[in-house]
């Protein structure tokens, strides 16, 4: 009996992912992302990450399909304490092509000030996760378990001085519920439609394997940043700064970039071929040799 007792006691340990509430870990302070505990500290394949352009990988993967993306559909915004989340409600938006396993669908989409992922160590403005978990399981929270559970699709936000209309319901709510952890407001009378926060060529995106941003950091996350950028100004920034959490207002929110390790980063390129560019380069070799050749012979 003391046995089964003892084993009762462990299982929970054993069998649940490593979980926090939104006062456990911060953004600074005594719970910065050092104090983050377990894969956090000691995976192998954590996001965010430097993008070293000159050092991907240039590839054709496959070219991403956002179904329904271009749907309408009502959702309402939350402050989780650590961003600013839109829920959707309505038919599955579903993403599926490139090197993806199996059909995802979008659970919601966050986002984070400034970027969290850098490009030759340049960090945009802001950054938009569209979360999306395999089919095979119910939600985020089940897939984060499971190798390729979450598929991420990360847009980069240029800093501009124009403000970008299509996140201003979503500013507007945002205003609505800074004052603390756990509001949420409706998107009254405004549909998202998630297809405009996609830049207009979304034909080409980096491509890693990596982890969760967020405690327990898990390694199950198919990472797609697009190459393309969208834009935002300064003034709809600030309002993103004004929500509150349980550690003050939430001035930033992104994880340090951590390690690359081992990992390969892709850049896909529609339709581009290896084969075919070193087949070039052999003729234009070849082709260099008959000429030198033939100069010298006159």
């Amino acid at each position: 009996m003391d046995l089964i007792c003892l084993i009762l006691l462990l299982t929970p340990f054993y069998s649940v992912p490593y979980a926090v509430t939104a006062s456990d870990w911060s953004y600074w302070g005594e719970n910065g992302p050092v104090r983050w505990p377990g894969l956090c500290v000691t995976g192998k394949r954590q996001s965010p990450i430097n993008i070293a352009t000159e050092n991907t990988i240039k590839t054709d993967l496959g070219a991403l399909k956002f179904k329904r993306y271009d749907f309408a559909f009502y959702g309402k915004v939350i402050n989780n304490g650590h961003s600013v989340q839109v829920q959707f409600y309505g038919l599955p938006f579903q993403l599926e092509g490139a090197n993806l396993p199996s059909t995802y669908i979008l659970e919601q989409m966050h986002f984070h000030w400034p970027a969290e992922h850098t490009i030759d160590n340049n960090r945009e403005a802001l950054e938009l996760h569209f979360v999306h978990y395999n089919e095979r399981y119910n939600n985020v929270s089940v897939a984060s378990q499971h190798e390729k559970g979450i598929a991420v699709v990360a847009i980069l936000f240029k800093l501009s001085t124009e403000d970008n209309t299509d996140i201003t319901p979503i500013l507007n709510a945002t205003e609505s519920i800074s004052g603390g952890v756990g509001k949420s407001a409706a998107l009254k009378g405004v549909k998202i439609i998630p297809y405009l926060f996609l830049p207009k060529d979304h034909t080409t995106y980096y491509h890693y394997d990596g982890s969760l941003t967020t405690p327990g950091c898990q390694e199950t996350v198919m990472w797609f940043i697009l190459t393309e950028k969208l834009s935002v100004s300064e003034q709809q920034i600030n309002i993103f700064k004004t929500t509150g959490t349980n550690n003050g207002t939430l001035s930033f929110n992104y994880r340090p970039v951590q390690a690359l390790g081992e990992r390969k980063v892709y850049h896909h390129l529609d339709g581009y071929s290896a084969a075919a560019i070193h087949s070039h380069n052999l003729c234009f070799v070849f082709f260099s040799f008959l000429l030198t050749t033939f100069l010298f012979s006159l």
